[in-house]
């Protein structure tokens, strides 16, 4: 086994050659959820308040381009396009979701629901034009919705191609990363409640079909919380109990595109709120307790256990070995992986 050790240098925390974390300066103190890498120097960052924070210049540099007026808003997710062009989703009701073409120098509501039920989890984007977000249940549904001109506007999609609710079921927007999607039409959503299950659609969203994994399930706070596929057959869910984060079988793995999933053979056993496929068979996974690292499709995980906590999602930048981590209290890391 590969030991792993920590020393603090400046703001880096380095654990040997293989990995380490650069603090950054956000300038606030927002707990963010949301976060995209668009590439190396393009990311944007999302969270409470009402809080939308942009990069140019990989991190060094932050600017705050919060939605104005949106004090009490959360905004768990974001998607950026490019460094003008960003969609940032309002939980909970009324649910509003923004768009700025201009760098966030302007934001335009391009969705509202103010029924009483709405709270979105999570939205994902397979190209500039086409993508989907869902919802927790309403009026004993699940709610999802999509669009085809990228976030302009939304539609609902259909209930009937959806499975039926469980009682309880609903999703988690701790990271926003339960709906992952690969190739033009492939998605995947992560469920908890009574069952931790995955839904799989291979047509945009419209019909659906359902796979039990072996994640701890059974509570109201219970279940998946993040999915990841690194193509369209390997892929993790990971997640737990955020009331009681020290909790058996957090993570599970497919090898047949969520048909299957299996527990790891070796485990941390520690509440995760995201996990990010890196490169090859390496995946990483975040939560309040610190970092886990699987190095083959998530069979076996080895923890890292550092100084840094509370952090709530990690991505990576394409054909990159760099990344960024955020969390509660304004934290903001860049990430370098090493060989």
């Amino acid at each position: 086994m590969v030991h792993f050790f920590l020393y603090l240098l400046g703001h880096s925390l380095v654990v040997s050659q293989f990995l380490s974390l650069t603090s950054l300066d956000s300038g606030v103190n927002a707990s963010f959820r949301g976060l995209s890498v668009v590439n190396n120097s393009v990311v944007w960052v999302s969270g409470t308040g009402g809080t939308v924070l942009r990069t140019v210049d990989g991190g060094a540099n932050w600017e705050n381009v919060s939605v104005p007026n949106m004090d009490k808003t959360d905004f768990r997710d974001v998607e950026g396009f490019d460094k003008n062009t960003a969609i940032v989703m309002g939980i909970a009701s009324p649910a509003r979701f923004y768009k700025t073409t201009d760098r966030g120098q302007n934001w335009k509501l391009v969705y509202f629901d103010d029924r009483e039920e709405v709270f979105f989890d999570g939205m994902s984007f397979w190209n500039k034009r086409n993508g989907i977000a869902f919802s927790d249940p309403v009026n004993g549904r699940h709610l999802l919705i999509r669009t085809t001109d990228g976030g302009d506007t939304w539609e609902e999609i259909p209930a009937d191609g959806i499975p039926e609710k469980l009682d309880p079921e609903f999703g988690f927007a701790a990271s926003g990363t339960g709906m992952p999607v690969k190739g033009r039409n492939t998605v995947w959503l992560g469920m908890g409640g009574i069952k931790s299950r995955v839904f799989k659609s291979e047509n945009g969203g419209l019909n659906w079909s359902v796979a039990e994994t072996p994640v701890v399930h059974g509570g109201q706070s219970t279940g998946i919380y993040s999915v990841a596929f690194k193509n369209k057959k390997v892929g993790i869910a990971v997640g737990g109990d955020y009331m009681n984060q020290a909790i058996q079988n957090t993570m599970a793995h497919t090898q047949d595109g969520g048909i299957t999933w299996h527990l790891p053979e070796k485990q941390t056993h520690q509440y995760r709120e995201c996990v990010a496929h890196y490169r090859g068979n390496t995946f990483f996974a975040v939560g309040p307790s610190g970092f886990d690292r699987t190095t083959d499709n998530g069979k076996n995980w080895a923890p890292h256990y550092w100084e840094v906590k509370d952090l709530t999602a990690l991505a990576f930048a394409k054909s990159s070995r760099g990344g960024f981590a955020v969390g509660k209290r304004g934290q903001i890391y860049k990430i370098k992986v090493g060989q």
